[in-house]
């Protein structure tokens, strides 16, 4: 429902500038800022959903070819090396955000960091996931990218 709605606000701001700066023949410097950093959280708020459906790029041909046991360690330990990247990429985005915390952005003079805080939220989120993702391996269960890759 965010990344709809972020979505439709980047379109929106991206036609108004389109129609300022074409029909109008005048700028807007804040509908370009808005659309750019609508683009930001939608981004981050999307590769989230991707860690939770299981959409991420995989090299599943290889992995495949392993025998069960094997395929199970290599599951656990890419979802293992993908939580610690988010670990570390949510930590380098909230050190972003206290570094931008003072700046604000030219047109629409919002602090930065409000921009820049889509980095650990959407690292955040991403690692949820992928713990529910291993709890229900290690139970058994399937998760829900699982099942949704089994059932296309």
């Amino acid at each position: 429902m965010a990344t709809s709605c972020l979505f439709v606000v980047m379109v929106a701001s991206i036609a108004y500038q389109i129609v300022l700066r074409y029909i109008f023949s005048k700028a807007n410097p804040w509908s370009e800022e808005l659309a750019r950093y609508s683009f930001v959280w939608l981004v981050m708020l999307a590769a989230s959903l991707g860690a939770r459906h299981g959409r991420h790029m995989c090299i599943g041909f290889l992995v495949e070819r392993f025998p069960a046991p094997l395929r199970a360690f290599v599951g656990m330990a890419t979802r293992l090396l993908a939580i610690f990247f988010f670990l570390v990429l949510g930590y380098k985005g909230a050190e972003l955000c206290s570094f931008t915390l003072h700046q604000t952005s030219t047109g629409l003079e919002v602090p930065m960091a409000y921009i820049y805080l889509a980095i650990p939220v959407g690292a955040f989120i991403m690692v949820l996931f992928s713990v529910e993702e291993i709890l229900c391996m290690m139970k058994g269960v399937p998760s829900s990218a699982v099942s949704e890759k089994e059932a296309v």
